[in-house]
C-alpha cells in the first residue's frame, strides 16, 4: 500500500487525482485503533512513518472530493497521533510526525479556518517543543542512530511551513 500512497502523492503534486482517489478509498477502508487512528500497519510497521504517506492523501481526498466532511476526524486523528508521539518521546518519531503534519496541512483548505488553524497551531507547538528539546549547537540532535534523517525531516518541515506561511519564515530561518 505504501507504493500506492507514494504514487498518489506524486499524482497530487502533478495534478493527477486518479491515484489519490484510489488510495483514499483504501485508506478509508482501514480498520481503526482504540484511539480512533487508522490502523496503518499495512503501510509501515512504524505508524509515524505510515502517517507521512496516509494523512496527506486523506486530507487531499477530503478537501477535493468529499466536501471536507471528515475534517473533524482528520483533526482528531492528528491530535491523537500527537499524543502518541509525546508518549514515544524521540526525535525521530517527532520528525516523522512533523513531516506528516505539514504535508497534511498542505492539503487542507484554509477556507475552513477553524480546522486549518487548529492544525497550524498544533504544528507550531510541536516545533517549539522540538527546538527546546533537540536544538543544540546549531543542529537538531539527540544522539540516536537515525539523528541525521530526523534532522533532515525537521528542517524540511520547518522550511515547508515557512514557504506556506504556517510559520513566519524569518523567525525560523536558523532552523531550516
Amino acid at each position: 500500500m505504501k507504493e500506492q500512497l507514494k504514487a498518489a502523492l506524486e499524482g497530487i503534486a502533478g495534478d493527477n487525482a486518479d491515484a489519490a482517489m484510489a488510495a483514499a478509498e483504501r485508506i478509508k477502508a482501514l480498520p481503526r485503533t482504540a484511539e480512533g487512528l487508522f490502523d496503518m500497519g499495512s503501510v509501515d510497521a512504524d505508524c509515524f512513518e505510515a502517517a507521512r504517506w496516509v494523512y496527506p492523501v486523506y486530507a487531499y481526498y477530503e478537501t477535493e472530493f468529499n466536501k471536507k466532511e471528515n475534517y473533524p476526524d482528520l483533526l482528531k486523528q492528528m491530535e491523537q497521533l500527537n499524543a502518541k508521539r509525546k508518549e514515544a518521546g524521540s526525535m525521530g518519531t517527532t520528525a516523522r510526525y512533523l513531516d506528516a503534519l505539514i504535508h497534511t496541512i498542505d492539503n487542507v483548505t484554509p477556507q475552513l479556518y477553524e480546522y486549518y488553524i487548529e492544525l497550524a497551531q498544533l504544528f507550531k507547538a510541536v516545533v517549539q517543543e522540538v527546538i527546546a528539546g533537540y536544538y543544540r549547537d546549531g543542529r537538531f540532535t539527540d544522539g540516536s542512530p537515525d539523528e541525521a534523517e530526523a534532522e533532515r525531516l525537521i528542517r524540511g518541515a520547518i522550511a515547508r511551513a515557512g514557504e506556506t506561511c504556517v510559520l513566519l519564515a524569518e523567525k525560523y530561518e536558523a532552523y531550516m
